[in-house]
């Protein structure tokens, strides 16, 4: 729930987000979407880089989804309180938020690892099926309930929002039945 909703917010409501609720202008928000996606970038290099030494260590992917993964739904829940008042700079929680996910997409590799490699291609198909799925729920799912909210005469901004506080707090729900089951 988590990476797929980041995906489905840096590829669709990031931009939505800055010019609907922060007021940016449509080069402003591209503006934004570059250095949120040069921050995504640098983080999965530094993922690349330090994730093989921190396994080596006996550092857990679990562990770190369980531990970092909470600060993304902190920043997330400041961006939906802050709105308005953030303006044209919602970029930087908006990439804040996305580097914060990033831990649960390093659970791919361990999915591969978990099988035979035999199997390995197969498991990864079915993990990506289901991400893709996940990111198209959210997506959808994050424009319905703007919809929803819109109807009942929230403004363009407050409804979305709306549509991302109630996905914030499924994804917390979801990171906490994680931590919770304790098992891979």
């Amino acid at each position: 729930m988590s990476f797929g909703g980041m995906v489905a917010i840096q590829s669709l409501w990031a931009g939505p987000w800055m010019t609907r609720v922060g007021g940016a202008t449509p080069l402003q928000a591209a503006t934004g979407l570059f250095w949120l996606n040069l921050g995504m970038l640098l983080t999965f290099w530094g993922w690349g880089l330090l994730l093989p030494r921190m396994m080596a260590r006996g550092i857990s992917v679990d562990s770190l989804v369980a531990r970092i993964q909470p600060f993304s739904f902190v920043v997330l829940a400041a961006l939906v309180a802050a709105g308005p008042a953030l303006g044209g700079w919602s970029f930087i929680l908006l990439a804040l938020y996305c580097m914060l996910t990033t831990p649960s997409a390093q659970v791919q590799p361990v999915v591969a690892m978990a099988f035979p490699q035999q199997l390995a291609g197969r498991a990864l198909s079915a993990y990506n099926l289901v991400i893709f799925l996940g990111i198209f729920f959210v997506q959808w799912g994050i424009g319905l309930g703007a919809d929803a909210f819109e109807s009942l005469g929230w403004s363009a901004g407050d409804a979305l929002r709306g549509a991302m506080g109630v996905f914030g707090g499924i994804s917390a729900a979801c990171w906490a039945r994680f931590v919770w089951a304790g098992r891979r």
